[in-house]
């Protein structure tokens, strides 16, 4: 049992020391992929709320001039 920890301890050291051995320059390169990535969704979310908001907008102007437009039908049928 002893011999199966010893096993696997070294087998975890082994890994933790070929992980390291990376550059920092590659380091640095992974976290600038990360974030660009990470930017692009959130700009990419934004543009979709945008878009909802502006839809959801226009959505509202149309029902206010029907509303309107009826308003001003009913005054003109009630005029007559």
């Amino acid at each position: 049992m002893k011999k199966l920890l010893l096993i696997g301890l070294l087998s975890g050291a082994l890994a933790a020391c070929n992980n390291a051995s990376k550059s920092t320059e590659n380091k640095k390169d992974s976290l600038d992929s990360a974030a660009s990535e990470q930017k692009e969704m959130i700009d990419s979310t934004a543009e979709h709320r945008e878009d909802k908001i502006d839809s959801a907008t226009e959505m509202k102007k149309d029902s206010l001039d029907r509303i309107d437009s009826m308003h001003k039908e009913m005054k003109k049928d009630a005029s007559k």
